[in-house]
């Protein structure tokens, strides 16, 4: 008779624990097995792969949309360019109106060095839109610009001066204004005086307006007149003609325009406008 196995020696409880352990070990490793199956992997592989694909797919897509979108820009007039034009070429809006400022003015855009001045545009901005640009035949603009005259500033009425761009009824009355109490503008720099008239807005009256007749105006001898003569001249308040006579009561009379330096309302500006139309004789 063979001698018993090993296994038989133990008593129940022990064979009944290396059984549980075996079952567990099993157990664990079909958990195992199963985690690791290779079916599953390959599902998530070709899922993640999906993914991607269709990613790639999108980013195609939306590679074409834009080439379309670029290469529906037509050549376009810049005379006349629109805010969904300068959109689409990436044109600020400050570009667009500075254009709009110059047409206003009755001048037109001929040629590209035209629009890169009049515009401020860049090297690179003009390379950009440069294969876009439809300019016009500069012939016949020119011939239509060269029939337009210039009035004149001094005699112009308030709805003349509103054809500007940039002056309202509002601006264009000031002008009027000014000029009544000056008796007429004598020198440009006058129009510095009108208030809120900026001087871009200048530069387009002087591309509609001339001043080539001025009124003849007589000096008057500063040391003649008193407060309330002074002080008529839109140029001197009450109470700097006060000062002014006040200062020549002192010196019995004034003789230059030196003398007056000691009164800080006459600065430069001052002394040039006054100069127009006082005198020490």
């Amino acid at each position: 008779m063979k001698p018993p196995s090993p296994f038989y020696k133990l008593n129940k409880a022990q064979r009944r624990g290396v059984l549980w352990t075996f079952f567990l070990f099993l157990g664990i490793h079909l958990l195992i097995r199963l985690s690791d199956n290779p079916s599953t992997n390959n599902t998530n592989a070709l899922v993640a792969n999906k993914e991607v694909q269709h990613l790639i797919d999108s980013l195609m897509d939306l590679k074409i949309v834009s080439d379309k979108v670029r290469d529906s820009i037509y050549p376009f007039n810049p005379n006349y360019i629109s805010d969904f034009k300068a959109y689409q070429l990436g044109i600020s809006m400050s570009v667009v109106e500075r254009i709009r400022a110059y047409r206003a003015a009755g001048s037109y855009l001929y040629s590209e060095e035209d629009l890169k001045q009049v515009a401020g545009l860049s090297d690179v901005e003009m390379n950009r839109i440069r294969p876009y640009l439809k300019l016009p035949e500069i012939k016949k603009v020119k011939n239509t610009i060269a029939v337009r005259a210039k009035a004149e500033l001094n005699s112009a009425t308030a709805e003349a001066l509103q054809e500007v761009y940039g002056i309202g009824p509002v601006l264009g009355q000031r002008i009027i204004t000014l000029r009544k109490q000056l008796g007429g503008f004598l020198i440009k720099d006058q129009l510095d005086d009108v208030w809120g008239l900026k001087p871009e807005v200048q530069d387009q009256l002087w591309m509609h307006f001339k001043m080539d007749s001025v009124p003849n105006v007589i000096k008057q001898n500063i040391n003649d007149l008193t407060i309330a003569e002074l002080s008529q001249s839109p140029y001197i308040s009450v109470s700097l003609a006060s000062s002014i006579v006040a200062l020549r009561t002192q010196q019995d009379s004034l003789t230059s325009w030196h003398e007056l330096a000691a009164i800080t309302q006459i600065d430069s500006i001052k002394k040039a406008r006054l100069s127009l139309y006082l005198s020490f004789n």
